[in-house]
């Protein structure tokens, strides 16, 4: 086999390996739309009382499942045909890590459906607000920050973690809220108690959003969040 035949070979090769690495990409991506439509629903059914739409949400869990099985298992093939190194490297680990990421955002979704208090809407507007809110921004977190690491956009990536503060501050708003309506009794209390909850898992879906942020930055630039970095003392050599 001539040079040229081999440079070729070897150019077919590393298309088809970016060709699946492209690929499997996409599949977190369907998978983070599954999330967030779980996330969304729960939501609904946590604030309408119904039932059948948290099973409909409960439903979606294995073909979460799936998606993250096969995106490991792939993610594993890619990395032992390709041997990746650098930028793909990076890229093939932050999508093991997104990936589960994006499974605990859809589990938070999951939960969310399993507290519903039947009967009518949360008679108390503010709650209802509040909980709106956190699920409306906390998705668009979510859906950024994927969006981010599927474009390769650093700077869109790094928005997301300013997000987070107005995310954390409904929920404080939320919680006060709420214990003040616990305080006072009354026949919605297990509803409130589920709301509290439900306010949590919000936040908590925020926080996985933070998380893709950090390993979309990751991937496109090789660069770490400071705050997660070992610190070295004064004393240490070379430090000024």
């Amino acid at each position: 086999m001539s040079g040229n035949d081999l440079r070729r070979d070897l150019r077919a090769t590393i298309e088809d390996h970016h060709r699946d690495l492209a690929q499997l990409k996409q599949h977190v991506a369907e998978m983070t739309d599954l999330a967030l439509g779980m996330v969304a629903d729960g939501t609904r059914a946590l604030l309408l009382g119904d039932v059948e739409l948290g099973r409909s949400v409960a439903s979606r869990d294995a073909a979460l499942d799936r998606y993250d099985l096969n995106i490991e298992l792939e993610t594993i093939r890619l990395v032992a045909m390709m041997q990746p190194e650098g930028p793909d490297l990076r890229t093939t680990e932050a999508i093991l890590k997104i990936a589960n990421c994006v499974d605990r955002v859809g589990r938070l979704g999951y939960d969310l459906s399993r507290y519903v208090a039947t009967g009518p809407e949360s008679g108390d507007p503010d709650v209802r607000e509040f909980l709106r809110r956190m699920d409306e921004r906390a998705r668009a977190m979510v859906a950024q920050a994927m969006e981010a690491f599927l474009a390769g956009d650093a700077h869109r990536a790094k928005a997301v973690f300013p997000m987070d503060e107005e995310v954390d501050r409904l929920h404080r708003q939320l919680q006060g809220r709420l214990i003040d309506l616990l305080r006072k009794g009354g026949p919605e209390t297990d509803r409130r108690a589920f709301e509290l909850l439900g306010g949590r898992h919000l936040e908590r879906v925020a926080d996985n959003a933070c998380k893709i942020a950090e390993k979309a930055v990751y991937a496109i630039t090789g660069e770490r969040r400071t705050e997660y970095l070992p610190r070295r003392s004064a004393s240490t050599p070379g430090t000024s």
